[in-house]
């Protein structure tokens, strides 16, 4: 494994150099990254599961110069219900991330817009995508904002959820801790570099987590069916409880 990240940091590093060279476009071009797992299987009470990217940043810097990154996925649609006083408002977002984990350098959050981190992907609101219809709803933000209220509540978005080190030459290694209860799919892994508040380097790598087994029999009951996951709970928990007494007493 160490092996294996040295090498991903040594291609890394050439390949950024090869980007510095006169002549490589100023705007926002390919980021060389790599993540240090392409899959990650984890049981139904996983803990400490975390995702690392490594990037190479565009050279040169300055003190603006940072990196953000977000762990976004898998997507799905999904349905918000307002109660008022003249009845029941609903929006549908036919295009929302289940998980939206996002992160940035302390610079890189004092420097760049809201409206640019959304440009790029980068801003777990602007994900949220609804109804050709509804774009243009004026109380479209209020909805979203919302709507990341109820994903934060769930422990599914996360903010400030990256941990950043920089390294020698550019090279950057992002950590992001994946939400407990993070469904297994597909996954975007974006990591965007700026500097003076505009993006200048940007790469999207692919990432699948996956359970197997009694841990995805077991979550798809707890996501699906959760009268039935909780008899099933209790039931485990009985036995074990009781085949532990057993082996007290003997």
């Amino acid at each position: 494994m160490i092996a294996r990240l040295a090498l991903l940091a040594s291609a890394l590093a050439i390949a950024g150099a090869a980007l510095a060279q006169p002549g490589t476009p100023a705007e926002r071009p390919f980021m060389p990254a790599g993540l240090a797992q392409e899959s990650i299987e984890v049981t139904v009470n996983f803990t400490g599961s975390r995702v690392v990217l490594f990037a190479n940043t565009p050279q040169p810097e300055n003190e603006t110069s940072g990196l953000a990154i977000a762990l976004i996925g898998p997507t799905v649609s999904q349905k918000m219900i307002r109660r008022t006083a003249s009845g029941d408002e609903v929006i549908e977002f036919v295009s929302a991330p289940s998980v939206f984990a996002v992160g940035a350098e302390p610079q890189v959050a004092t420097s760049v817009l809201p409206e640019t981190l959304a440009s790029v992907g980068l801003d777990p609101g602007a994900s949220a995508q609804p109804r050709a219809e509804q774009l243009i709803a004026p109380d479209l933000p209020a909805w979203r904002a919302a709507f990341v209220d109820l994903k934060r509540a769930e422990g599914l978005y996360v903010l400030d959820a990256a941990d950043i080190k920089r390294f020698d030459g550019g090279l950057h290694r992002a950590t992001i801790a994946l939400p407990l209860n993070a469904p297994p799919g597909e996954y975007r892994v974006r990591a965007v570099a700026f500097r003076n508040g505009e993006p200048v380097g940007e790469t999207t790598q692919t990432l699948t987590l996956e359970r197997s087994g009694l841990e995805e029999t077991l979550f798809d009951l707890s996501r699906q069916h959760g009268l039935v996951y909780g008899f099933v709970a209790v039931l485990l928990g009985a036995l074990v409880g009781g085949v532990g007494a057993w082996f007290g007493r003997k």
